[in-house]
């Protein structure tokens, strides 16, 4: 099949979230190319975590979690910075799922492929000339030419600078994450790990630690608000130290067969764009800002947020006023996504020590955590 001289929507992203609109958008007959490029890192490239919500969000497919071999969770344990008290959350209900990131984008590729939709790698990013019918997307001689054009992923700041549109006001993420993925085996196992979600209190109000086992992975991060620079691999490896000392962790692991990754997720900086909107342009996923305050959580409010965007193109193609239609993302995804985005009244690394000492903020503050739900 011969691909079309106008793309009803081209996608720049084959990340999780560019894949779900994709899948989306070819599942209703639109002809969709999704352009491969290198981007700023956003995005946690290793094994990750997700609310409950996520793989019953419409469009995903029902098989999603089965295909890139999700497991839940079903419990949330609180560590202090000492580590020797902790508290902990459990539910009969899945709280969230355990995922590989790299299975989850291969199950969402596979997807958005057998419902049709085309795939062009770039080793660039594309030179965008958006205009008031189509968009362009220039790769040196060649170009793609959309009808719309949705952009799932980079930094919301870059993206601006992309589109020509002013920067001034766009906010810059000042959260770190670095993570390591360390094999092990089922003799291994940490105590209590299996199906539990572990969030550690660092002696930095700054930092938040997080374990967790998914298949034969360990996986360890620390996440950082602090302003100084650097990659956090120090604190990251003072994190499994402490672990280790403390018996919550094996003593020995093959951390030479690690994978390590950094990124910096634009935790809720989607509240403080001034529109997710551009000429026949969407900005969803990283591109929007679409991250959780509280943990920095992407993959959630990324492809939430891109499943919506999509909806709006796709409505968009058969209006006679398309970039209203675009417009009405705007509302939509304010209506699902603000909660989790925006950040709580009160420091949640200020309540987290609480939680040793009073056991009836240990759900609520879960919830919050988890769900965006107030604190």
């Amino acid at each position: 099949m011969s691909m079309p001289s106008i793309q009803d929507v081209a996608i720049l992203g084959a990340n999780c979230s560019g894949l779900a609109a994709a899948v989306l958008l070819a599942g209703r007959k639109r002809s969709v190319l999704v352009v491969e490029a290198p981007a700023a890192a956003t995005e946690c490239p290793l094994c990750d975590w997700a609310p409950a919500d996520f793989f019953r969000a419409a469009g995903l497919g029902k098989n999603l979690f089965r295909a890139c071999g999700a497991q839940s969770f079903r419990k949330v344990v609180y560590h202090d910075a000492t580590l020797r008290k902790r508290a902990e959350h459990s539910s009969r209900a899945a709280l969230g799922a355990f995922v590989d990131a790299g299975e989850l984008g291969a199950a969402l590729r596979s997807a958005a492929k057998k419902a049709g939709a085309r795939f062009r790698a770039a080793d660039a990013s594309p030179v965008l000339r958006p205009d008031e019918e189509q968009v362009r997307l220039v790769f040196g001689e060649a170009h793609v030419t959309a009808k719309f054009l949705l952009i799932s992923q980079g930094r919301p700041r870059d993206v601006l600078n992309d589109l020509s549109l002013p920067a001034r006001a766009a906010p810059q993420s000042r959260v770190t994450a670095a993570a390591l993925d360390v094999p092990i085996s089922a003799k291994d196992l940490p105590r209590d790990a299996a199906g539990a979600l572990h969030v550690v209190e660092m002696p930095d109000r700054s930092e938040i630690g997080m374990y967790f086992v998914h298949g034969k992975t360990l996986h360890i991060r620390v996440i950082s608000t602090s302003a100084a620079s650097g990659s956090r691999a120090a604190e990251l490896s003072g994190l499994v130290g402490s672990l280790q000392e403390a018996q919550l962790l094996p003593t020995r692991l093959a951390l030479g067969k690690a994978r390590g990754a950094v990124w910096h997720p634009p935790a809720g900086l989607a509240l403080e764009l001034d529109s997710h909107v551009a000429k026949r342009c969407l900005l969803a996923g990283t591109a929007g800002g679409f991250a959780a305050s509280i943990t920095a959580q992407t993959l959630l409010p990324t492809v939430q947020s891109a499943l919506l965007a999509a909806e709006a193109a796709d409505q968009a193609l058969d209006s006679p006023t398309p970039q209203e239609t675009l417009m009405q993302f705007k509302n939509s995804w304010r209506k699902s996504l603000a909660d989790l985005l925006r950040p709580p009244s009160t420091s949640p690394r200020m309540l987290l020590p609480l939680l040793f000492v009073n056991n009836n903020l240990v759900e609520r503050f879960t919830r919050a955590m988890l769900y965006g739900e107030e604190l």
